[in-house]
């Protein structure tokens, strides 16, 4: 099994989940990495992904993983990236003995948030509260949702907010959070937005996903 960490910027962040996943195979297929096939009368292309960001969110730490007998992360690494559009390039790549299954044990994200303005340090009260409620459309029905214990940090740098949000089964979509922030005058869209790393829990710890697989 292949694993690579690669990005999602520039254009490739406006590419759904599923026209990302077609880029990916395409790859795959480019590098002729020898990617397995499902049986069954659809056979399809053994290849995994985790959760899927929000349309415009940019990112550097997005995980894919294919069903390959290949090994040699370095020359797999080199390969990928002859192969992949420039906004999809990775930076790590590792060939473990079975799929990690990181779509399920990813349990947080951490995201910078690039405002227009120096952010208010009455952000921070968000932390301060056992509550934290906000809008969610959820099939064309606005409603609203508490999700304090999906916020796990928030950091404060001028213009710039570094958040550490809950990813997986328990998603909190990091556009919806940043644009509940214009409360506290916070000027920031999805666009604005990386994804810088995912992680899993280990010990009651968030470690970077890259972290168990080498």
């Amino acid at each position: 099994m292949i694993v690579f960490r690669h990005r999602k910027t520039g254009e490739a962040g406006y590419l759904s989940h599923i026209d990302a996943m077609r880029v990916l195979q395409r790859t795959m297929r480019r590098m002729r990495a020898e990617v397995k096939y499902s049986e069954g009368f659809v056979p399809h292309m053994l290849t995994y992904a985790t959760t899927p960001l929000p349309l415009g969110v940019q990112s550097v730490a997005e995980y894919f993983a294919a069903d390959s007998p290949l090994t040699g992360e370095e020359e797999l690494l080199k390969r990928f990236n002859a192969c992949v559009p420039s906004g999809m390039r990775a930076d790590f790549c590792a060939v473990v003995g079975k799929n990690p299954n990181l779509v399920a044990r990813v349990v947080a994200s951490s995201y910078e948030v690039r405002a227009k303005e120096t952010v208010s340090q009455d952000v921070l009260s968000v932390l301060e509260g056992r509550e934290y409620f906000m809008l969610r459309n959820k099939k064309g029905v606005i409603e609203e949702v508490e999700v304090r214990d999906k916020i796990f940090g928030i950091e404060i740098y001028g213009d710039r907010l570094l958040l550490t949000l809950a990813t997986g089964n328990d998603n909190l979509r990091v556009d919806s959070f940043v644009q509940s922030l214009s409360r506290f005058g916070v000027d920031a869209c999805a666009s604005d937005v990386t994804r810088t790393e995912q992680f899993v829990s280990e010990g009651g710890k968030f470690v970077a996903a890259k972290e168990i697989l080498v």
